[in-house]
């Protein structure tokens, strides 16, 4: 069951109640009937994502296969909630047959749908005694759908490629509890004057499938052709609820043009307020006004005395100008030829500084040569005094070897034997004298 197809049109309840005669003539057929639904019921299974029509393709299979002249039956709002049932004849009774949530409708199809358009929903006979495999992708599902499905579940089964199954009683109660839209599709309902209430969908038909066509036509459909399916009551619920809504709304309009009116108002104060400020804020303003034109014709008195005053003063400064610009002439004559005698002196200066740098090179480059050469003497003198060093240090490492040879010689030894043995032989010979 898709979340835009999804399956769910009535408000299924179990009712026990005395079959009359009539039922009593569908006996046979009507248990035969209700087996195939039963069977349909419990073989396929419900599904994330899955479409409910082929629960009621396989019941008219079944039907068709066993003799009963069927159809099949899609209602409900296109793009956001459908659901398709099978519609059997059975002797000459036209019985609706819901396999995807095993019930079914003691009066005809016909009997239905009148009731249905004069407000009275008709309660479906529900068989609580099977079970639906219910196959749930979590990836999907939303959480609201998976905790019910685990409390409400009988029994969770092993896993199928990674989801997971529930063995439940698939109802018209278990598809609202999962079906996430569920608000949606009420209100739905009620904009169009019925009550929330799923059953109401099966007056709005979609497609109708007579085993070799799909009619969608409502006027061409099999079974409805020529019929009214337009609910007098609802369309009048849906007028007082369209006549509700444009009292609420011109009761807002009219509140907004309250609220307006008060602004206005408030808003006519403040102008006339302004107004007299704006009055006031004009005389003072007229009596700036002739305070300025006095001030502007004060100002005009003094600046044309000004300017007079700047035109004699620039007549003195043009005369003036005139004397500058004669002594200026005369200034840059002389500075003319001063700047000829600079430039002969400064021709002599650089004679002779050339010959003076001519010959301070020559007594540089004669100083440079003496000190590379005294420089060269003395890294020669160095070179001696490290050479003597080395000889000096060489031959007093010599001596000091040949001095410690010598102490440790046996010949210094002996030697050092015959001195003691002579200086006693000495001391022998000296004491008798």
């Amino acid at each position: 069951m898709t979340m835009m197809t999804a399956s769910g049109y009535l408000k299924a309840r179990l009712i026990i109640s005395p079959l009359d005669e009539e039922c009593l003539d569908l006996k046979d057929p009507s248990r035969r009937l209700n087996r195939l639904r039963r069977k349909v019921y419990r073989k396929t299974a419900a599904a994330t994502g899955s479409p409910g029509g082929g629960a009621a393709l396989a019941l008219w299979r079944a039907a068709t296969k066993q003799g009963f002249r069927a159809w099949c039956y899609e209602f409900g709002l296109a793009g956001s909630i459908t659901h398709t049932v099978t519609i059997v004849e059975t002797n000459g009774v036209l019985q609706i047959h819901d396999a995807f949530f095993n019930l079914t409708y003691p009066p005809g199809f016909h009997e239905v749908l009148d009731a249905l358009r004069d407000g009275r929903p008709i309660d479906a006979k529900t068989e609580i005694r099977d079970r639906k495999i219910y196959v749930m992708d979590q990836a999907f599902e939303p959480e609201a759908a998976v905790r019910w499905l685990e409390a409400n579940a009988d029994r969770e089964l092993a896993p199928i490629d990674g989801r997971r199954q529930f063995e439940i009683l698939w109802n018209i109660e278990a598809f609202i509890a999962i079906f996430p839209d569920i608000e949606t599709v009420y209100q739905s309902l009620e904009e169009r004057g019925y009550p929330r209430d799923l059953r109401f969908l099966m007056l709005h038909p979609i497609e109708m499938f007579d085993g070799e066509k799909s009619h969608r036509d409502p006027s061409t459909m099999p079974l409805l052709a020529g019929r009214d399916l337009l609910s007098p009551l609802a369309a009048a619920r849906a007028a007082v609820r369209q006549v509700n809504r444009e009292l609420a709304s011109e009761r807002e309009r009219g509140a907004e043009k309250d609220a307006a009116i008060f602004r206005l108002e408030g808003e006519r104060g403040a102008a006339q307020s302004g107004l007299a400020a704006a009055s006031t804020e004009a005389r003072r303003l007229g009596d700036q006004i002739v305070q300025l034109r006095a001030a502007l014709d004060d100002e005009t008195r003094r600046f044309a005395a000004e300017r007079q005053t700047l035109s004699q003063t620039l007549a003195d400064t043009v005369a003036k100008a005139s004397a500058s610009a004669t002594e200026i002439a005369a200034l840059r004559a002389e500075l003319k030829q001063a700047r000829a005698e600079w430039s002969a002196e400064r021709t002599e200066w650089e004679c002779a500084t050339a010959s003076l740098q001519a010959a301070a090179g020559l007594v540089f480059e004669q100083s440079s040569r003496a000190i590379q050469t005294a420089r060269s003497e003395l890294k020669t003198a160095e070179s001696e005094r490290q050479q003597a060093i080395a000889d000096r240090d060489r031959i007093r490492a010599d001596l000091a070897a040949r001095l410690q040879a010598w102490e440790h010689s046996p010949w210094r030894r002996f030697r050092a034997l015959l001195m003691r043995a002579r200086g006693r032989s000495a001391q022998s010979s000296a004491d008798p004298r």
